[in-house]
């Protein structure tokens, strides 16, 4: 008898009735009513051949990139493609060091002397520097993490490993100043990201992360990379990094000095220390859904840097940044409709926007460029755009389907537009902000039977922006939408400009604030005199799409989306 079982279709009530049709074909079988003994069989039978086939697929599933859930399978398949998941990154910044009065003598601040923030966080310099004679001060390049070291007696046999039982090695993001080094016998060793170029004698090693976040060194088995000889010392030192939570965005965050310091003569000497500059690039381990977006992605560079969508993968790929953005003299003058400028060849414009809606500084600026160097394959030079990030409002109306409750819809509500402003996923730089993806959102929540929205871009006016006017501002999201510039003073809504039909409209108002003013819907300059003075001045605007009613946001190349609020006008049962 043909096997008759469909193996694409196993739920346990398919499998049971597979049977039965089956063994209805045969003489030898007729208990299959449904209280027999016969059928309880059948029916045990289908759930056990339901249950194995249920983890065969789930084993099948985790061969994959896209369908594999587990980390450890995750790691496996990318390893196919040479990709290393990045642990935690240790942000980066100056110290100062400070005596009150000129020093008579050399002092010395070491390499991986240690400081304390506030919040006692640990920091350590990364390189060595002293105050010199006549002087009160010195600025240190410094990391945040801890120093740890092992120490280790090697076996002598080919292809030496070593594990480092620890979760929080800092991955190295400065490559020309690793954190992680190896030293066997009193000699630094060089790492590598393969042997396949090393020598029989070349003092290499490389690091592999394990499937637990743990990390393991390898040495060569003599043929490719020397293997360390039996009885050598191998000391192996790396910094214990805070990750994301290491990032410092104010200054004199950093003031406890947890080392002594010395002068030439080997006296102690009494030192301050503070952060002079912000400390930035920290960032935590990649996890499963990072790793199955960034793997393919960068293996698709080749490890250089030639299109703008290898440098953005490149870029996006680089420990601390969640958006990035690259563009040329090509994008850059298609976009405007214009013919390319000379002055732009060979420029490619970068704008990054780091984790937790951070901005790089010149210190996480001049690192990434050198790394990007490394990659290029021609001579490009390389210009920093600060972004811009347009303040998104999503403004609601919502109907609450009957039995559910209005302050729980309204929480979910928040939620699911928040989902859409997510940095480095659901919102990134030069990237639409679709209308539909929001009020589809919206309208999946089992809570909300009817939902309207408009998206408004929140814009602070400065005082005396022009000397013919109060207050002013240009507005980032062009062109704007005539008749929805919503202007508000001290938090309180006072009118919406009217459209003047010639690329312009005006404010006006009275009582307690007196208004007069103008906006130009192609620049999106705004001028406006206003009496009594107020504290602060805002508008909050639409911009209008090329596709008239799309109701999207479009930034440039230089803007993302930032969810500011989320303003539910109203909420009535249905």
């Amino acid at each position: 008898m043909s096997n008759q079982l469909n193996y694409a279709n196993y739920s346990f009530e398919q499998i049971v009735i597979q049977l039965q049709n089956s063994l209805k074909k045969s003489s030898a079988w007729k208990d299959i009513y449904r209280s027999s003994s016969g059928e309880r069989l059948i029916e045990f039978l289908a759930a056990v051949l339901n249950l194995v086939m249920f983890y065969a697929e789930r084993r099948a599933e985790e061969s994959y990139l896209s369908t594999a859930q587990n980390r450890s399978s995750i790691i496996n398949i990318v390893s196919l493609l040479n990709y290393q998941p990045k642990r935690k990154t240790s942000s980066a910044g100056n110290l100062q060091f400070s005596v009150d009065s000129p020093t008579t003598k050399i002092i010395y601040i070491p390499k991986y002397t240690e400081c304390q923030s506030v919040e006692g966080v640990k920091f350590l310099t990364n390189e060595d520097a002293a105050i010199q004679k006549g002087q009160t001060s010195v600025t240190v390049s410094s990391i945040q993490g801890e120093l740890s070291r092992m120490e280790i007696t090697a076996n002598g046999l080919p292809s030496q490993e070593y594990l480092i039982n620890s979760t929080e090695v800092e991955n190295s993001a400065d490559t020309t100043n690793p954190t992680l080094r190896v030293v066997v016998n009193g000699v630094l060793w060089s790492l590598v990201t393969s042997f396949i170029d090393s020598g029989s004698t070349s003092q290499h090693y490389r690091i592999m992360n394990e499937k637990d976040g743990k990390v393991t060194v390898l040495f060569g088995d003599d043929t490719n990379g020397k293997s360390p000889e039996s009885g050598w010392t191998i000391q192996i030192q790396y910094i214990k990094s805070a990750g994301l939570s290491g990032n410092v965005t104010y200054l004199d965050k950093i003031t406890t000095l947890n080392d002594t310091i010395y002068d030439e003569d080997g006296g102690s000497v009494s030192v301050s220390v503070t952060n002079i500059s912000s400390f930035l690039g920290g960032d935590d381990a990649e996890d499963i859904e990072e790793i199955r977006y960034e793997a393919p992605r960068v293996f698709k560079t080749g490890d250089r840097g030639v299109s703008r969508t290898d440098l953005i993968a490149i870029l996006e790929n680089y420990s601390g940044v969640a958006s990035a953005n690259v563009w040329g003299e090509k994008e850059e003058a298609e976009a405007a409709g214009v013919e390319a400028v000379e002055e732009m060849r060979g420029v490619a414009k970068i704008c990054l926007v780091l984790q937790e809606w951070g901005l790089p500084d010149s210190t996480f600026k001049n690192t990434l460029s050198e790394y990007l160097y490394n990659k290029s394959t021609m001579t490009v030079r390389y210009v920093f755009v600060t972004p811009v990030f347009l303040n998104a409002i999503p403004v609601l109306d919502i109907k609450v389907t009957t039995g559910h409750s209005l302050s729980q819809t309204q929480a979910d509500v928040e939620a699911a537009v928040a989902e859409q402003f997510v940095l480095g996923d659901t919102t990134k730089l030069g990237t639409v902000v679709k209308y539909s993806a929001i009020l589809a959102a919206v309208h999946d929540l089992d809570g909300v039977a009817f939902a309207n929205m408009v998206l408004e871009i929140r814009k602070d006016l400065v005082k005396n922006y022009s000397s013919d006017c109060d207050w002013g501002e240009a507005l980032d999201a062009l062109p704007i939408k005539p008749e929805t510039t919503r202007l508000f003073i001290a938090d309180t809504y006072i009118t919406t400009d009217v459209d003047n039909k010639d690329g312009t409209g005006t404010f006006t108002a009275s009582g307690d604030y007196t208004v007069s003013g103008t906006i130009n819907y192609t620049t999106g300059v705004v001028l406006l005199d206003v009496s009594s003075v107020p504290s602060s001045v805002y508008v909050r605007y639409q911009q209008k799409d090329n596709v008239e009613g799309s109701g999207n946001i479009v930034p440039n190349f230089d803007q993302i989306c930032k969810l500011v609020d989320v303003d539910i006008q109203t909420i009535i049962m249905e």
